[in-house]
């Protein structure tokens, strides 16, 4: 029986490359926030996460782009080539989960990156 992501006490790259193959998104759901709060591999997670930014799950995404903040605020580093066009894109999704989510994420990482994202009101 495969154990799903969230069910384990550990994990490694090959787990969160065995739960994207799964691409359940009741598990996926759970990905993203986990290597934002836990892996010591800021790129992997940034990595992952973007990814996870365009699934069509709306948990998915929103919890993908939430957790880009997340890597701001412990690794004090994101790739703003990468990210800040996803998460100004995430501002104007259809979801509005999705869009609330990039509201905090788009805090975060004004606060620690110092980054002005387009669409974004803040205070």
């Amino acid at each position: 029986m495969t154990k799903l992501f969230q069910d384990l006490e550990r994990f490694d790259s090959e787990d969160v490359r065995a739960a994207l193959a799964r691409d359940d998104p009741k598990e996926l759901q759970f990905v993203s926030i986990t290597l934002a709060l836990s892996s010591p591999d800021a790129v992997f997670a940034q990595d992952i996460c973007l990814r996870l930014c365009a699934h069509e799950n709306r948990t998915v995404r929103a919890n993908a782009i939430m957790s880009l903040g997340h890597i701001a605020r412990r690794f004090r580093m994101l790739d703003e080539r990468m990210v800040k066009p996803v998460i100004e894109a995430a501002l104007r999704d259809p979801d509005d989960q999705v869009r609330m989510l990039a509201k905090s994420s788009a805090d975060e990482v004004h606060q620690f990156l110092h980054w002005d994202i387009a669409g974004h009101v803040y205070g």
